[in-house]
């Protein structure tokens, strides 16, 4: 069902501002961020600069919030490392310009409550910051919120990296962490060194007798489980840091680190130091403390043999407590179990049908002591524990995600996904409808200030919470876009707009809105002209549509007054005069004219007066073009060189104004003098002139 509505609302213009306002600088039009799985975006890709508060307040470890910007994502693993990185120098390019930058993670929605997930300040101005959350629900929405420290502005890069963590770090090789597959993963935090803090000491990383082989360190095991090559890069979260390996061999067995044998090692210090790990194209094993010719923090790949048992060690030297991301790569393969799971029936899915969810994980060495589910968005139950099966149903249609994640007898812990549809539900249910609650058209032409707000109205209540309150639940989207809780929809452009509503049981409704724009103000300020320097002109600005206006104009030289409509001036120079015409909502129009002006630089001195007393012609003065302004200066010499008179900043054109025929007080005698006059013009131009003049009596 549609309906039409078309409001008509004065007009005026949007409010100019001197930075450009970043385009998430709210919650509601965040950049949405599609892969984060090791998404890392360009240097200085975004912005703070010219934000503005979005009006949630100070994340709790902030000092403020006066230029947050927002992001969102959907999770597709359960863990997630967040680093927003300003002007920390990365590889010798910094992030951006940002010195302190803030970042907080969030779940709700826009514009009503959100949670606040996790919070970070760069309170040790590293020009970087870095935060990690766990238990995220796979298909749900977050929100990343970015500002600077004490208002600090500036570019800076975000990198996200969603991953299924392994089991806990651990410290020491015989409890170390038993990776099950080769899903990349980041450690936050590594501090400490575990109780036995030199268990490297057969390694590279021991080559230094002063201190012992681990500062702060984890050790990770697994099994291969098949004949394959292996390959892994690892790099600092802080960019800075100086992360070793050793690479071992276990003949006892996986936690049996007696007799444990080295096979690769990297203790290489700056400016080697960054990236490290095993690859390709490196074929040297060893790459001890000091950084030599050739070294880059890569050793050779190994080649791994099916059941043989392997150990990592990785160390951050620098010891700042700042972890790192590891990523693999070979043919060979983790041994683990296989965790899947299924759900009965497989089709035909609809959100008020419960449903089973069956696991049927396998594993071939060890057993099974553990399964966490989470069922996703809406479900009921949202987790549950236990092998199951466990009957679940969804309360709202859409895309669902569950999670498994199983961890055995060997400290292995692996993690499944499953993507599904809940299906719409909507007969025997009451009418969805959606109305219009308000509508702003433009207020000034050319702006995009529409807005439209809508709500849902139903026949009949047809839900209930958990808690025993009843609830209507809606989602939103205008056009093209996607659902969202934000029935509110701003900054929009004049025409035609259509306004979907879908309740939690997929059904649907819509509205086609159309947004009016005003009539644009034109002036007319007139026609170009061509004037003579020191002409007068007259300034007549008018506007269409008729109406009540404020003129300014803001260009030209010599204006009498720049708030009149009508008023007059006497340009100076070619150029253009312009005028803004305002109307009683701040809704402008701009137009303009040239003027060209003709410069005619001319001094008209006599060559004979007559001083003698009649009142004619008595006084030797200078005229000249009406542009000429003022007789700067005029000299009077006698034939041998001698000044007679000097006279400065004369008025042109004044008979009374000159020479009249004397010097020091005496009338000299008739004859030919010489004379020297500068003149300055309207628009600053000097010009001098000279010549000889007769004095007659």
């Amino acid at each position: 069902m549609k309906r039409y509505f078309i409001l008509v609302l004065a007009s005026c213009c949007l409010a100019q501002m001197a930075f450009a306002q970043p385009s998430n600088d709210m919650c509601n039009n965040p950049v949405i961020i599609g892969d984060v799985t090791k998404y890392c975006s360009q240097v200085g890709e975004f912005t703070n600069v010219g934000g503005s508060p979005s009006g949630y307040g100070s994340a709790t470890c902030w000092t403020g919030s006066n230029a947050d910007v927002w992001f969102r994502f959907r999770a597709f693993f359960t863990d997630v490392s967040i680093t927003v990185v300003g002007t920390n120098n990365r590889g010798g390019i910094p992030g951006g310009t940002l010195a302190r930058p803030m970042v907080a993670l969030y779940r709700g929605v826009c514009g009503g409550t959100i949670s606040e997930l996790k919070c970070g300040a760069d309170v040790g101005a590293n020009g970087i910051v870095n935060i990690y959350q766990g238990g995220l629900v796979v298909g749900a929405e977050y929100f990343i919120r970015v500002d600077g420290l004490n208002n600090a502005m500036g570019t800076f890069q975000l990198c996200i990296n969603n991953f299924n963590p392994p089991a806990k770090a651990e410290q020491d090789c015989p409890r170390s962490t038993v990776l099950c597959d080769k899903s990349p993963f980041v450690v936050q935090n590594l501090t400490g060194s575990g109780l036995f803090p030199d268990e490297a000491n057969d390694s590279c990383l021991g080559d230094n007798s002063i201190t012992n082989s681990e500062s702060s360190s984890v050790w990770y095991s697994w099994v291969a489980a098949n004949d394959g090559t292996l390959v892994f890069t690892i790099l600092p979260i802080n960019p800075s840091d100086d992360i070793d390996y050793a690479l071992y061999e276990l003949p006892g067995g996986i936690h049996n680190c007696a007799g444990k044998q080295v096979l690769r090692c990297n203790a290489t210090a700056p400016p080697c130091a960054g990236p490290t790990g095993l690859n390709f194209t490196d074929t040297d094993t060893v790459e001890d403390l000091n950084c030599n010719s050739g070294e880059n923090g890569y050793c050779k790949f190994i080649d791994m043999e099916a059941g043989k048992a392997y150990t990592l060690i990785i160390n951050n030297f620098t010891n700042t407590g700042t972890g790192f991301s590891i990523e693999w790569g070979g043919t060979g393969e983790f041994l683990g179990p296989d965790a899947k799971f299924g759900i009965e029936p497989p089709t035909g899915l609809r959100c008020e049908t419960d449903f089973l969810v069956i696991d049927s994980s396998t594993i071939s060495q060890g057993t099974i002591l553990r399964w966490t589910w989470n069922f996703g968005t809406d479900a009921i139950p949202q987790t549950a524990n236990g092998k199951g099966p466990h009957s679940v149903r969804y309360n709202s249609v859409g895309e669902k995600y569950i999670t498994l994640t199983v961890e055995t007898s060997t400290g292995c812990k692996l993690t499944d996904i499953r993507r599904l549809v809940a299906e719409p539900c909507c007969e025997d249910l009451p009418t969805l409808s959606i109305q219009l609650d308000s509508i702003r058209n433009l207020r000034c032409a050319g702006s995009n200030d529409g807005m439209i707000a809508v709500n849902g109205l139903l026949g009949s209540p047809y839900e209930e919470d958990i808690g025993g309150v009843v609830t209507n639940y809606y989602l939103y989207r205008l056009d093209g876009q996607e659902f969202s809780p934000t029935n509110r929809f701003t900054n929009l452009l004049p025409g035609r707009h259509v306004v979907y509503i879908q309740d939690r049981k997929g059904c649907m409704d819509s509205l086609e809105v159309f947004i009016l724009e005003p009539e644009r103000i034109v002036p007319n300020a007139g026609a170009d002209i061509e004037i003579e320097l020191g002409d007068e002109i007259s300034l007549n600005a008018s506007a269409v549509p008729a109406g009540i206006y404020q003129y300014n104009w803001y260009r030209g030289d010599s204006i009498e007054c720049t708030t009149c409509q009508n008023t007059r001036a006497v340009p100076f120079n070619d150029g253009y005069f312009a005028v803004k015409a305002t109307d009683a909502n701040g809704c402008e129009g701009v137009d303009s004219f040239y003027v060209r002006v003709r410069k005619d630089y001319q001094i008209y001195p006599p060559n004979v007066f007559s001083p003698n007393g009649d009142n004619i012609n008595d006084v030797f003065y200078a005229g000249g073009s009406k542009s000429l302004s003022n007789i700067d200066e005029m000299l009077i010499f006698d034939r041998w060189g001698n000044v007679l008179y000097q006279g400065q900043d004369l008025a042109p054109r004044d008979a009374t104004k000159g020479w009249d025929g004397r010097a020091d007080g005496s009338y000299c005698l008739p004859g030919v003098y010489v004379f020297q006059i500068k003149g300055r013009f309207l628009d600053g131009f000097v010009k001098t002139v000279s010549g000889d003049l007769t004095l007659l009596r």
